[in-house]
């Protein structure tokens, strides 16, 4: 009766493996906490998207950020180039580098703005950054699907308004720059004011002033590719209230900059990671192009190069459905039921064979008991020195 009962045990583990797997890790994103005389949306958090119960207008049918596919963008070579004004900033000026909770965010001084891009004057306010976790991309806007590591925005309130939270509230209040993030070969030594600082912003509400830079050098050097819509805040109160410039071209952070990105903040007790908000639909929304898409274009949408590395990708296929649709994306497995089902299909296979196992063996003992047979045991030869 041995061989059952190693059987048996061999069942056992191949459960207690299961049983391992099952019970790995699936602590949720960072679910921002309210700090106490803290601006009245610091619940709200990233690992529940349905923001709709506290703020009305993230359930509106312009909201942001959205997948621009190229292919149905509408090319509009008249669009006016992007002309910046006052970016390269004297080192005299100090900037507020603070950990919100939500991001990392750079205060902008007015000096800055958008001149003749728009029929009205916009000027700076701040810059911030989403991102992903470790191996998982985070940009919000995704391009023909792919999502890059990371996103930069430079956020812009029309002069006219007088400020930013009043300008907010109007139709066409505010300018968004969004720069598209991926992995490179080289340290970015642009961003390097920025992400030299974040270890000592680490901690919720933490605050140090940088030397001012030239702000332009964040950007891609062709401004002239980009694409235009019309959208919304992509974190509450979700205001639809912005109009998007979304440059074409890429630019490149090395895997230790971006990995400084994802590790160094908290939020709570949290790693802050993984702020990016789920693409919303574009509900019949146009998307302007200002290049042809048939141009070259300084975004890559292959692998890395071997010069890089080669094991990791500079964005990855959007995996997850609009965040209130019941679209056919919604109909892809996670990995963790990918995983369940194999192990599922495993388990069920090996007690298939082991019931076999089992009622043939006691066939095999009830024709040997009908037969008279007897089987003897006998402990195996020693040799005593």
């Amino acid at each position: 009766m041995q061989r059952p009962r190693q059987m048996q045990r061999l069942l056992f583990l191949l459960l207690g493996q299961l049983l391992t797997f099952a019970s790995c890790d699936t602590t949720p994103g960072p679910k921002h906490e309210r700090r106490p005389g803290g601006p009245s949306q610091e619940h709200w958090g990233y690992s529940d998207q349905d923001w709709r119960e506290d703020y009305r207008k993230c359930e509106g049918k312009s909201q942001s950020p959205i997948n621009i596919e190229i292919s149905k963008t509408i090319v509009n070579k008249n669009l006016p180039k992007i002309t910046l004004e006052g970016y390269s900033l004297p080192e005299t000026t100090l900037l507020s580098l603070t950990n919100n909770g939500h991001t990392v965010q750079l205060s902008l001084p007015e000096s800055m703005s958008l001149s003749n891009t728009f029929p009205q004057k916009y000027l700076a306010n701040q810059l911030h950054f989403h991102w992903g976790s470790e191996g998982s991309p985070g940009a919000e806007h995704t391009v023909d699907g792919i999502r890059y590591a990371a996103e930069m925005h430079v956020v812009h309130y029309a002069a006219k308004y007088g400020s930013l939270k009043d300008a907010a509230q109007q139709a066409d209040g505010l300018a968004v720059l969004a720069v598209l993030l991926q992995i490179g070969p080289n340290d970015n030594e642009n961003y390097n004011h920025i992400f030299d600082k974040l270890e000592a912003i680490s901690q919720e509400g933490d605050e140090v002033y940088i030397p001012g830079f030239d702000v332009n050098t964040l950007l891609p050097h062709q401004l002239s590719h980009f694409f235009r819509y019309n959208g919304s805040l992509t974190t509450p109160p979700c205001l639809q209230t912005v109009t998007w410039t979304v440059f074409n071209d890429t630019v490149q952070l090395s895997k230790e900059q971006l990995h400084k990105l994802e590790t160094s903040l908290k939020t709570g007790h949290h790693t802050l990671d993984s702020n990016f908000r789920f693409v919303q639909p574009l509900n019949g929304r146009n998307v302007l192009a200002s290049f042809s898409s048939t141009l070259p274009s300084g975004r890559m949408v292959v692998k890395e190069s071997a010069e890089s590395g080669g094991d990791d990708k500079p964005g990855l296929e959007l995996g997850e459905p609009n965040a209130f649709s019941n679209s056919s994306d919604g109909n892809q497995i996670a990995l963790g039921d990918t995983l369940a089902i194999i192990f599922g299909i495993l388990f069920g296979c090996t007690a298939v064979i082991f019931v076999i196992y089992v009622l043939r063996q006691r066939k095999h003992q009830r024709l040997n008991t009908e037969s008279g047979q007897k089987v003897i045991y006998k402990p195996a030869n020693t040799m005593e020195a």
